[in-house]
């Protein structure tokens, strides 16, 4: 396994930075079987590879006995004679996808160890069969070609940091093998056996039934991404000359010839269009691909993501969404009556939990309100507002909220607020919730605040 290992370092030149060498590791190290099994290879290699190790654990509070986890890490960097970080995973105040925040928690956790420790590289415990499911819940959400490709790669970039992955090429079967071998002790985490989320599904069931197909599956799949990944950076490279040549830099847009855009290779209009509309969806793009191709000698179409694409003749243009200025509005919330805002969005406030309050796509709260002055409002966001930290003491301006979730300038004015008829701010819809805002119902009077876009 060793050898294995080392050649996949090898294979992948992870212990260079930027022609820089590397010195130090920060090994991310939660006591699964993964994470253990990297962290005894490399201290098993670190004369070899000329480094020294920092072993890093986050403990995510998830389980009551995660403490045993960290104990166990925080052991093994001690019989190791290797320096031990750990830190505990901060709350989550804010709702949203507990799998996302605690990966950003982190990674933060892992750059403020590197930086003490005068480094930027970090090892994870991602293996081939990480890669493997990586790339089958790509398919299913839907994604472009080489992002659902290129899977979990054997180095990238998180922020600052370089990620290096020696274990991408050996499989989950290999680790529990070689640990039993060699006696590396792991602690398993039940909810990894639980089939709440897609991710876990696939584990189970979809992987297995494809290895049992065909055990080389995951060197496969290796061999399709690096192939995929290699052609893609062949891509990129060509987009630096044809922007230089062809595209205008007009201020706020992009303009080209609309003739010499539809003599481009498909596979370079399209990556062109996507480089020139960040963040656009799959079904956008396709739609934007098919405007290029239209007879109209001129016509508008909204990309999304902000953007506007237009024809003039033989003109074509990639133009920032411009935003009509939206004065002041202020409205009542009564019962089960919708309220559309200049916006375009829509507010409904309920004294159940139906079908509305129960639909994915639309932001909910539910509100606690007690005492607070009804009847409720929504208006746009005006100067001196303020809001009750959750879980925090004091306020914030609600204008230092915005610029803390990088809100477009454009955007601020006509975000709307929620308030009482004491014009106290309860919830920011998308960025900030009060006190008063629960996570479920509870025996207090409250209601369902719905937000649609």
């Amino acid at each position: 396994m060793k050898n294995k290992v080392m050649s996949t370092i090898q294979k992948y030149n992870m212990m260079t930075d930027h022609h820089t060498i590397v010195h130090t590791i920060v090994v991310a190290t939660s006591g699964g079987v993964d994470s253990m099994v990297l962290l005894h290879l490399l201290n098993e290699l670190k004369e070899q590879l000329n480094v020294t190790l920092v072993v890093a654990h986050m403990d995510h509070g998830k389980r009551e006995d995660s403490v045993k986890d960290a104990q166990l890490v925080r052991a093994t960097a001690a019989a190791y004679g290797l320096p031990y970080e750990e830190a505990a995973l901060p709350k989550q105040t804010e709702a949203g996808n507990f799998q996302a925040y605690a990966r950003e928690q982190r990674y933060l956790f892992f750059e403020d160890v590197a930086n003490r420790y005068e480094t930027k590289v970090v090892a994870t415990a991602h293996h081939a069969n990480d890669h493997l499911e990586t790339i089958l819940s790509r398919l299913m959400r839907g994604t472009t070609a080489s992002a659902s490709l290129s899977g979990v790669q054997p180095y990238g970039f998180v922020g600052n940091l370089r990620v290096i992955r020696p274990l991408i090429e050996r499989s989950k079967e290999e680790l529990y093998a070689y640990a039993c071998e060699v006696g590396v002790r792991w602690r398993e985490d039940v909810t990894n056996q639980e089939d709440v989320y897609t991710r876990n599904r696939i584990r189970h069931h979809v992987v297995p039934a494809m290895l049992d197909e065909s055990p080389e599956v995951l060197d496969h799949v290796r061999y399709l991404s690096d192939m995929a990944i290699a052609d893609e950076v062949y891509f990129l490279k060509q987009m630096a000359p044809l922007i230089i040549d062809h595209v205008e830099r007009p201020e706020g847009a992009f303009k080209m010839s609309l003739s010499w855009l539809r003599s481009l290779d498909s596979s370079l209009r399209w990556r062109l269009l996507q480089r020139l509309c960040p963040r656009i969806s799959r079904g956008a793009l396709m739609d934007l691909l098919a405007f290029v191709d239209q007879d109209h000698a001129s016509a508008k179409l909204d990309v999304g993501a902000g953007r506007v694409a237009k024809k003039n003749y033989d003109d074509f243009y990639v133009l920032r969404k411009q935003v009509e200025p939206v004065g002041d509005y202020e409205f009542e919330l009564a019962m089960d009556e919708p309220v559309i805002l200049p916006t375009g969005e829509k507010v409904i406030v309920f004294d159940r939990e139906c079908e509305k309050v129960k639909k994915k796509e639309a932001q909910v709260t539910y509100l606690c309100y007690n005492k607070k002055s009804l009847p409720l409002k929504v208006r746009n966001r005006r100067a001196g507002d303020r809001i009750q930290l959750m879980n925090q003491a004091g306020h914030a301006k609600v204008s230092r909220v915005m610029i803390d979730a990088k809100v477009p300038i454009d955007q601020r004015d006509a975000w709307p607020v929620i308030v009482d008829a004491e014009d106290v701010v309860l919830w920011v819809p998308g960025l900030k919730k009060s006190p008063f805002c629960k996570e479920e119902a509870d025996a207090s009077e409250g209601v369902w605040i719905v937000f649609e876009k």
